[in-house]
């Protein structure tokens, strides 16, 4: 089973390339380790279920031989179905990442969002009207070879090739995120409502609603004794096009929330303190006055050592107050990013995965800090509000 499909905006792909085979028209494509798995069971279903049927006669290892071959005609078409959302994306002036190849079949990874519902459409639609001119060559092939009486075992490979990309691009044009008809369907969306962000909220929550109905409907498969690993599969596609639809929502509320945002704006005040001092007295001293600041701490051997939010350490039970250490609740400064205050948000968050503090240096100086539970906190509101800005400029040398 194998489709295709565009990387959720602002998302990175889970499904890394585990083997780089080249780059095709500037374009870089891998293959993921599972699109082995797929080409064997799809040649070897072919061999041994379909080909048989429609043309037999044929040795054991003359279907293995078509069936391989025609299971590497399919990967070929997916990746024909993706260059043409790569082709469109950069005619758009977009960047491609790259295209991987997998279990599920072809994802493209594109960069940031399209300028228009316009090109939204065209590069969602281009996808499956590619897999839909494939399906016609295949089927007009198989048809002059039928005519021409040479070999039924090619009719039955250049059918069923011809039948599976009309199915692929039939798939993909369900109104769904993240498919390309739930694209196309942001477009639409988007230019008659003007609103970018609410097409995309609809969109992705009709993707979880059919994702949702796709794993139910593989589980009745289960539950009935039927299907079999083809119901295994289908399941696992449908908890992907849930999770797919979630991200894109997500996505969607990070772009809302922080569009034209800088560093600067989303940053909190820091300050430097000793982490080697008790909680009591580090509390008493530094963070009392200073709500919401996050702190540079001294190690004994002098130096910044590590990084920890005031609520951090103010988490720590009261009875242990006097036992326990600042430093031992900080993130070590080796394992934190690094940013300049007119650095926009989004890039600088995409680039850090959204997972690591912050620490945003100006003139050598650091004067704020972003922390991963701020943007989460500002996502789940819907507001850009970043505690302690009240206060902030601030900065530890």
């Amino acid at each position: 089973m194998l489709f295709a499909f565009r990387a959720p905006r602002g998302t990175t792909d889970s499904m890394r390339d585990s083997l780089r085979i080249g780059r095709f028209g500037g374009v870089r494509v891998g293959v993921h380790w599972s699109l082995v798995a797929i080409v064997v069971l799809v040649g070897a279903g072919l061999a041994r279920n379909r080909l048989p049927y429609d043309a037999p006669g044929y040795s054991a290892a003359t279907y293995d031989l078509v069936g391989a071959a025609t299971s590497i005609g399919l990967i070929v078409a997916v990746l024909l179905h993706e260059f043409g959302h790569a082709a469109v994306a950069r005619r758009a002036g977009m960047s491609v990442d790259g295209i991987t190849l997998s279990w599920m079949g072809g994802i493209t990874r594109i960069d940031g969002d399209t300028r228009t519902p316009a090109w939204e459409a065209a590069i969602a639609g281009i996808g499956p009207a590619v897999s839909l001119a494939v399906g016609g060559l295949f089927a007009l092939a198989r048809y002059l070879v039928e005519q021409g009486g040479t070999s039924p075992l090619a009719v039955s490979a250049l059918g069923w090739l011809a039948v599976i990309n009309v199915t692929l691009a039939l798939f993909n044009l369900i109104p769904a995120s993240p498919l390309d008809g739930g694209r196309v369907l942001h477009a639409v969306i988007w230019r008659l409502t003007h609103d970018q962000w609410r097409a995309t909220r609809i969109t992705s929550r009709i993707g979880i609603g059919f994702g949702s109905l796709v794993v139910a409907f593989a589980f009745v498969l289960l539950i009935r004794g039927q299907g079999g690993l083809q119901a295994l599969i289908l399941g696992f596609l449908g908890y992907w096009l849930m999770a797919a639809a979630r991200s894109e929502d997500q996505a969607g509320t990070v772009r809302r929330v922080l569009d034209g945002a800088t560093v600067s704006d989303i940053m909190r005040p820091v300050g430097g303190a000793p982490g080697w001092v008790t909680v009591q007295a580090f509390v008493d001293g530094y963070d009392s006055p200073r709500p919401g600041w996050v702190w540079l701490l001294e190690g004994w051997g002098g130096g910044y050592q590590g990084v920890v939010a005031g609520e951090t350490v103010r988490s720590v039970p009261l009875h242990e107050w006097g036992a326990r250490r600042p430093i031992d609740l900080g993130v070590p400064v080796t394992s934190v990013a690094g940013a300049s205050p007119a650095d926009d948000a989004l890039e600088t968050l995409s680039r850090t995965g959204g997972q690591k503090i912050i620490l945003v240096v100006d003139g050598g100086h650091t004067v704020g800090a972003v922390l991963p539970a701020d943007v989460q906190a500002m996502l789940a509101s819907g507001q850009r509000s970043v505690p302690g800005r009240a206060t902030a400029g601030a900065s530890a040398h």
